[in-house]
């Protein structure tokens, strides 16, 4: 969810339960300043009934009036505390459920005890009310939709500067020659963001730029004097007159160089992974590529009695040609390597992934380790573990995901791409 969604959201909520809660506090107190002024005048009508009694000791005249009624009831006590109630009756002139507010208080008059009852309608004070609280809320609401609008306007345009800073960032590539233009923008934390960021990309082009001529550098010069001690090595195992011990230490000699050379052209091949040397993509048929690395192994397997199994659809994706050929090099060599005398290997290219299963004596792999650089399961097993950090990393600059399961001595691994 964005931040501007989000706070909107947040706003409205707010918005309507402070809504909710002052119309009804606004209603409540009307009612009651109302109400309270309708008690009023019949407090003012209950001292002209006494006034009139203490003068002439005769009940008062009930004279019809709009929206009041006076009655007199006989009684046996004094009531000599007033009470006032709210009270709602259907008036069947009106065809409606009309409200009240009543007042009862006794009296004496001619040597005989009543209680007087004073009705008051609240037709017209619910009327008011019901007005006065329609106009408010009304008027509040608009005020709260013309302030959530003004809100999203200027939230719009205050927030500009970041997502054009985050959409050059997206378009920002270190192997690139370009330099970074952020909008002007006169907040100054937005000022400070975009000094910040300038500031860390010249640095890390800056490092990458190191790293990368270090890698070409290293991709040279170590990879000559290996090839050197190689070769020397080379003689020196067909030379005659070694003894077996001094042919032996020749040789154990030529596979430690061996094993460094692999590690040193595997540590290169990272580099320049990560350094994404590799970034120039084409569309690449992929069983067509994947028929010519099967064709490539079929020797190997044939020698160790595996048998294959293909079901290859006609698929092309977008990636590096040399990233395809190394990826599917190690995929194969990986279900080679780890593999038994007449065991299987299974090749499945469909929908929108591509999954490899192989057969092996070797138990589940840690899947938190599983593609960590030097990862091996067993040590000692001759092979320099970035096998599978180099399908790792081929896979992340490629956009891919790749998932590893095991069942019953079966590794399977699986790519999946968009």
């Amino acid at each position: 969810m964005k931040l501007f969604t989000k706070y909107n959201r947040l706003n409205l909520i707010a918005t309507i339960i402070i809504f909710l809660l002052a119309s009804t506090t606004f209603y409540i107190v009307i009612r009651y300043i109302l109400i309270d002024q309708v008690d009023e005048d019949l407090k003012i009508e209950q001292r002209e009934i006494q006034t009139y009694v203490k003068e002439h000791d005769l009940l008062p005249e009930s004279v019809p009036v709009k929206d009041q009624k006076i009655t007199y009831e006989p009684a046996t006590e004094l009531l000599r505390k007033r009470k006032f109630k709210t009270f709602s009756a259907y008036d069947s002139m009106a065809k409606e459920k009309n409200s009240s507010r009543v007042l009862q208080f006794g009296i004496e008059a001619n040597g005989k005890l009543y209680t007087v009852t004073v009705v008051k309608s609240l037709e017209g004070t619910d009327d008011l009310i019901y007005s006065i609280l329609l106009i408010t809320s009304t008027t509040i609401l608009l005020i709260l939709v013309a302030s959530l609008a003004i809100n999203r306007v200027v939230l719009k345009r205050l927030w500009k500067p970041f997502y054009d800073t985050l959409n050059t960032m997206k378009n920002f590539k270190l192997d690139k020659k370009q330099s970074l233009q952020f909008p002007a923008t006169k907040i100054d934390e937005f000022v400070l963001m975009n000094q910040t960021l300038e500031k860390t990309t010249s640095q890390a082009k800056q490092d990458y730029l190191l790293l990368k001529e270090f890698t070409e550098n290293a991709s040279h010069e170590m990879q000559t004097p290996l090839a050197i001690i190689r070769s020397k090595l080379d003689l020196l195992i067909q030379d005659e007159n070694l003894s077996e011990n001094q042919s032996r230490t020749v040789q154990s000699s030529y596979h430690a160089i061996e094993k460094l050379s692999r590690l040193n052209q595997s540590l290169l091949l990272l580099a320049k992974i990560e350094n994404n040397q590799y970034s120039e993509t084409v569309l690449i048929n992929l069983k067509e590529k994947l028929e010519e690395k099967l064709y490539a192994f079929q020797e190997l397997w044939q020698s160790q009695n595996i048998s294959v199994s293909t079901s290859l659809e006609n698929l092309s994706i977008n990636m590096n040609s040399e990233l395809a050929d190394i990826l599917l090099n190690n995929l194969f060599s990986n279900a080679t390597r780890h593999n038994f005398e007449k065991g299987f290997i299974g090749v499945k290219l469909s929908g929108k992934q591509l999954n490899i299963t192989n057969s092996s004596l070797q138990k589940k792999l840690d899947e938190r380790r599983l593609f960590s650089r030097f990862y091996k399961q067993a040590e000692g097993d001759g092979h320099n573990g970035l096998g599978l950090s180099i399908i790792k990393q081929i896979c992340d600059v490629s956009g891919f995901t790749i998932r590893y399961s095991y069942t019953d001595q079966e590794h399977s691994f699986t790519i999946k791409w968009a």
